[in-house]
């Protein structure tokens, strides 16, 4: 068997998967590269198929089905593959990301929590729980905190009268801005302990 395509682009997707059953069908090649093996009697042969399950292939010897979304993320789930194909390809291809609201709209589903729901388990699928492993065998310790920014101001507190001019927050001198910017940076650099050391910076995170 030769390698499966990957799609490159919107019309090579549309292209590869333009309904269920092209869907079943490449998910059928991953899961028996060499050809069905039934897995409850282990017969290798050609299935039986069904046009409108087009995710469920039954065996010719001993009669029972295989459903091509077990032990997936799609496992139980009643939306069409072409959805799940087409959130996949959403997720792995948009680098920024997107919410539940934005990938509802781009899939047209009409409820918020089927989009919610696809989208966390395509998530979660995404982790290598044995490979992506933050610090190795290394203590990790994350934290947050804010440097810099707008200064807050005070609102008024006269119940009567024009309202009194906001007031302005102390702030630091240039020195003590520095000196107090390069303190929050060494606390951020020591988030692996007994590891590497890693600095972070606030401005990436605006």
């Amino acid at each position: 068997m030769g390698e499966l395509p990957f799609p490159k682009s919107l019309p090579e997707f549309q292209k590869l998967f333009p309904d269920d059953a092209h869907c079943a069908a490449y998910m059928e090649r991953v899961r028996w590269p060499d050809g069905f093996v039934c897995p409850s009697c282990d017969v290798k042969s050609e299935p039986g198929r069904i046009a409108t399950r087009p995710h469920v292939l039954r065996c010719k010897a001993c009669k029972k089905e295989a459903r091509l979304t077990a032990g997936t993320v799609m496992q139980d789930s009643h939306t069409p593959l072409l959805t799940w194909f087409w959130g996949a390809y959403l997720v792995a291809s948009l680098t920024p990301g997107m919410s539940a609201v934005q990938f509802q709209r781009q899939l047209g589903l009409n409820r918020y929590e089927t989009a919610f729901q696809i989208l966390h388990k395509l998530r979660a699928g995404m982790v290598r729980r044995d490979v992506d492993m933050i610090g190795g065998v290394h203590t990790v310790e994350l934290d947050e905190t804010w440097v810099g920014g707008r200064t807050r101001l005070t609102p008024a507190t006269s119940s009567s009268g024009p309202a009194a001019r906001p007031r302005r927050s102390r702030g630091r001198s240039g020195k003590e801005s520095r000196k107090f910017l390069l303190t929050k940076l060494s606390k951020l650099s020591k988030v692996i302990r007994g590891g590497p050391v890693c600095a972070i910076s606030s401005l990436a995170f605006r």
